[in-house]
C-alpha cells in the first residue's frame, strides 16, 4: 500500500497563500488574522506596524473596506531554517470586476506552530511609483 507523499514546504506555503486570498475574497478579516502567529507583526507601507491578531484583523478589514477583493500571491524564493522559513514574493491586488489595483512585492517570515506554518512577520510595498 502506497503512503501519501508529504507535501513540500513550497506546497504548504502556496496553499496558505491561496487560503489567505480566499479569506480576503470572502471579506473575512478575522479569518485572515487567524493565519498569522499570535505574536505576528504586519508591516504595511505608509503605516505603523500592526502587532497581534486584533491589529492585523483591523488592517485587513480596512483594506477590504477600501475595495480590495482579491489577492494573488506568487512565491519567488523560499528558504527554510528549521521552524522558520523566509518567502519573497509578488502580489497582485484586485478590486471589483477583477480590476488591478496594485502590484506589489513582499517578504514573509513563516513560523511553524505545532503542525501549521503561519505568517509571523509580513511586510509588503507597492511597485507603483510614489
Amino acid at each position: 500500500m502506497a503512503t501519501a507523499k508529504k507535501p513540500s514546504l513550497a506546497d504548504i506555503i502556496k496553499a496558505n497563500n491561496k487560503e489567505l486570498g480566499a479569506r480576503l475574497a470572502a471579506g473575512d478579516a478575522k479569518g485572515m488574522a487567524a493565519l498569522y502567529t499570535k505574536s505576528a507583526v504586519l508591516m504595511p507601507p505608509n503605516s505603523k506596524a500592526c502587532k497581534g491578531a486584533k491589529a492585523i484583523a483591523n488592517f485587513w478589514a480596512g483594506a477590504i473596506a477600501m475595495g480590495i477583493k482579491n489577492a494573488s500571491l506568487r512565491t519567488v524564493d523560499l528558504e527554510q531554517h528549521g521552524t522558520t522559513a523566509v518567502e519573497r514574493g509578488e502580489a497582485t491586488l484586485k478590486g471589483e470586476k477583477g480590476m488591478v489595483l496594485d502590484k506589489a512585492k513582499y517578504v514573509v517570515v513563516w513560523k511553524r506552530e505545532g503542525k501549521d506554518w503561519k505568517l509571523h512577520i509580513d511586510i509588503f510595498n507597492s511597485n507603483n511609483p510614489a
